[in-house]
């Protein structure tokens, strides 16, 4: 999922992360200027946005709601703060609401790439695979060079077990950025799930080669070496003497 920032932050993803006594400090300070702000203006819709940006990066999520909330009351159109509601609302399992505030994102800027990529993780989450998998297009569409995009596409694609357009999803997100090592781990599945072990093997190994310390890729390497020998002696046995 992808939480939107504006004004003062970057864009980043949003999870909920423990923060040191030295991290929280600047983002205490941010809040009480922030709250300050709206103090002198209540109607500053950015200053409440932003407070829901921090208290999101604080892992407050009910608070950071609360804010989004303000910001969209005075500034219904204000698309990023649907944006990050709905994440909010996604990893606080609240899979509906997320659906309604993001559409609700896309019917405000029907270009909004961010908001059709977070309701397609939505509608993954609430295993509605085909409406996930013309979301994600629909991402791709706007941005041909979303890697993450195709990504998530060949994710549902192997979910729903149609593999060789899971496959083509995943070369995609490769071809558009050769380091992605989880695509690679996932074409290499994908391939074995069609007992193409050798192209299973040649994925895995280029995932570990851009990471070398993934344990998943070595795990699946190794039932992919397993199941090409079975395979290798089944063929034998069929031939026979």
């Amino acid at each position: 999922m992808r939480i939107c920032t504006t004004v003062v932050f970057t864009l980043l993803s949003f999870v909920n992360i423990g923060y040191s006594q030295n991290q929280d400090e600047p983002l205490d300070a941010s809040i009480k200027a922030f709250e300050k702000a709206v103090e002198k203006n209540p109607n500053f819709a950015e200053a409440y946005y932003n407070l829901g940006v921090v208290y999101s990066e604080k892992g407050m999520a009910e608070k950071a709601v609360s804010e989004y909330r303000k910001t969209l009351e005075i500034e219904p159109n204000f698309v990023k703060a649907y944006n990050n509601l709905g994440v909010i609302y996604y990893e606080t399992g609240r899979l509906d609401e997320a659906t309604d505030v993001l559409k609700k994102a896309i019917t405000v800027s029907p270009q909004y790439v961010e908001a059709y990529y977070n309701l397609g993780i939505v509608y993954y989450g609430k295993r509605q695979y085909q409406d996930a998998i013309d979301t994600f297009k629909k991402a791709v569409e706007l941005n041909p060079e979303f890697d993450k995009g195709y990504y998530n596409l060949g994710i549902t694609y192997a979910s729903m077990d149609t593999i060789d357009e899971s496959v083509n999803a995943f070369k995609k997100a490769i071809e558009i950025n050769p380091q992605y090592s989880d695509a690679y781990y996932n074409l290499g599945i994908a391939h074995a799930r069609k007992n193409r072990y050798d192209e299973a093997i040649k994925s895995l190994q280029k995932a570990l080669e851009i990471n070398p310390d993934d344990h998943k890729s070595y795990f699946a390497l190794g039932v992919v070496y397993r199941e090409k020998g079975k395979a290798r002696e089944t063929s034998e046995d069929k031939r026979g003497p």
